[in-house]
């Protein structure tokens, strides 16, 4: 590796001289800078921030010792080799004290001076060496200490069971899973909801930034904080002395205060944040976080931004879950969106949004409930490259909202789009011979049709109408064709009074119980059951 040195001696001679004796280009040093005296030369070590630093160490305006401290104050590390005359040899020896590598008396020696330089450059090479496995083992500990935090705030946000959660249990066991520093006292959990991200349209790191500022500002003195940050906000845990309650409400009421009045730069963002109950086990964690996030969810039916106790919203009837959303509702959302079903979705929250209008006054935390309910169902129901679209989807159709009811809207034109979109790459993607068929197929699903009649339809050969169909489908002619068949089968069922069998020739199916047997392979369940569901 290549080093740089700074030269400095108010004897021009003696300064030639070093240049002169010194083999720089076989230990790769390169000289940045010559100086004549102490006030210049610690100009210049500020300024070039050399490797290492040559001087002598009388010198006008500031000596080499003074220069050492100089530089060390000034925060730069640089190395230091003191010449010195014989009756400054003691003092000069009194600067090893300052981590000085060596001391050369003048006459300078060329051995001498190369012995030195040779062993500043090995000494620079351990440096950094050790300062390269310094950082790495900091970005191992960091890396570990990320993971581990990452799966404490898993096992607190999203673990649903307390057999699940073994490790948040007790501070000692916590501490030692996770990393963590709690300690016996008091425990709150804050959720900070805003729609920032949203508006710029990615998220803002000197947002983030602001924000931790504000935590420790908030925090610091009077609680062990950590913190999680997601795409609407953040999940505070503070755990903190039971003294210092009162210093931790301002704390919450300042923090609050202090990233509304961001406003000014950022423009105007829905801020609310909700406040769980004080606890004093570490083990009621969960329960905390369930509680800060219904209290969040208040802005709901309080409509307005602030900060909401837990207490405030505790108690709101309850909304039952399968009265606003059944197990058959949520198989029929997905169906909608895995085979872009635009008409049917529609139809479907038409009856979750007359059902949300009548309970928007109940809980915020089973309003919180069900819209992960149907955010679960929707992200079951595309593909995983579309899994974290989704996801953002839902939460910013949540966090706009400022009623439950327009929670639902918000959901379902965001899903809208999506079905139109799909539906247009689909179109895209989908060549002309392909439209043939389809059009042909979704005109003629009724009679017997086999892929001869309809590749002559489309003007291609049979085998290139199956290859088209697996590579613009991405599934066979057969698969489609029942595919087409079952769809219109599911909408005579719920529509109409047709018996099954007349159902079943009428979508291109004249055995009955053929007809039967497919619809349960295909959808789980007979079409006298599906019939009571849906029709």
């Amino acid at each position: 590796m290549s080093y740089r040195v700074i030269i400095a001696d108010d004897e021009p001679k003696l300064l030639q001289l070093i240049k002169i004796l010194g083999h720089w280009e076989q230990y790769d040093i390169e000289i940045v800078d010559e100086c004549r005296d102490g006030l210049q030369t610690l100009e210049s070590i500020r300024r070039h921030r050399p490797d290492f630093v040559l001087s002598d160490i009388k010198m006008p305006g500031l000596d080499g010792i003074e220069l050492i401290e100089e530089t060390r104050k000034a925060g730069i590390d640089s190395l230091f080799i003191l010449i010195s005359g014989y009756r400054h040899f003691e003092y000069a020896r009194s600067a090893i004290a300052l981590n000085v590598v060596d001391y050369l008396l003048k006459p300078v020696d060329e051995e001498k001076l190369n012995k030195t330089l040779e062993k500043v450059c090995r000494q620079l090479d351990q440096m950094y060496m050790d300062q390269k496995e310094r950082e790495e083992l900091c970005r191992l500990k960091e890396s570990q200490q990320q993971s581990r935090m990452e799966q404490f705030w898993k096992d607190l946000l999203w673990t649903r069971t307390e057999e699940m959660r073994p490790d948040i249990v007790t501070e000692e066991r916590c501490n030692a899973v996770y990393q963590t520093e709690f300690m016996p006292g008091c425990y709150q959990i804050i959720c900070l909801i805003t729609n920032i991200n949203g508006i710029l349209e990615h998220a803002n790191s000197l947002f983030s930034d602001e924000m931790i500022l504000f935590m420790r500002s908030c925090f610091g003195k009077w609680a062990r904080y950590y913190f999680h940050q997601n795409l609407c906000g953040y999940a505070i845990v503070l755990n903190f002395a039971p003294g210092y309650q009162k210093q931790i409400r301002e704390g919450i009421s300042a923090l609050y205060y202090n990233v509304r009045n961001l406003k000014e730069i950022y423009g105007n963002f829905r801020l609310n944040i909700g406040v769980s109950t004080v606890k004093d086990r570490c083990s009621q964690l969960p329960a905390a976080f369930l509680e800060a996030r219904a209290a969040e969810w208040g802005r709901l039916v309080m409509m307005r931004d602030g900060v909401l106790d837990y207490g405030q919203i505790s108690r709101f009837p309850s909304i039952r879950a399968q009265e606003f959303l059944s197990a058959e509702e949520q198989e029929r959302l997905r169906g909608c969106i895995k085979y872009l079903r635009k008409e049917e979705l529609g139809n479907l929250f038409s009856e979750l949004y007359q059902r949300a209008a009548a309970c928007a006054n109940s809980s915020p935390e089973d309003m919180a409930e069900l819209f992960f309910c149907i955010m679960n169902t929707v992200e079951s129901s595309v593909p995983e490259t579309e899994t974290k679209r989704m996801s953002d989807n839902c939460y910013y159709a949540c966090i706009e909202a400022k009623t439950f009811p327009l929670l639902i809207k918000n959901l379902y034109l965001r899903l809208e789009t999506y079905v139109q979109e799909e539906q247009k790459k689909l179109n895209q993607r989908v060549g002309k011979p392909i439209r043939e068929a389809v059009r042909y197929i979704r005109a003629n699903y009724a009679k017997a049709l086999s892929a001869e009649e309809v590749a002559g339809v489309s003007h291609v050969s049979t085998s290139y109408l199956g290859k088209l169909f697996k590579e613009e489908l991405d599934m066979g002619f057969n698969e489609f064709l029942t595919q087409v068949r079952l769809e219109e089968a599911e909408k005579l069922l719920a529509g109409t009074k047709l018996s099954i069998k007349e159902i079943a020739g009428a979508v291109g199916y004249p055995d009955e119980k053929y007809f039967s047997r497919l619809f349960k392979k295909t959808t789980g369940i007979k079409p006298t059951e599906y019939r009571k569901i849906y029709g």
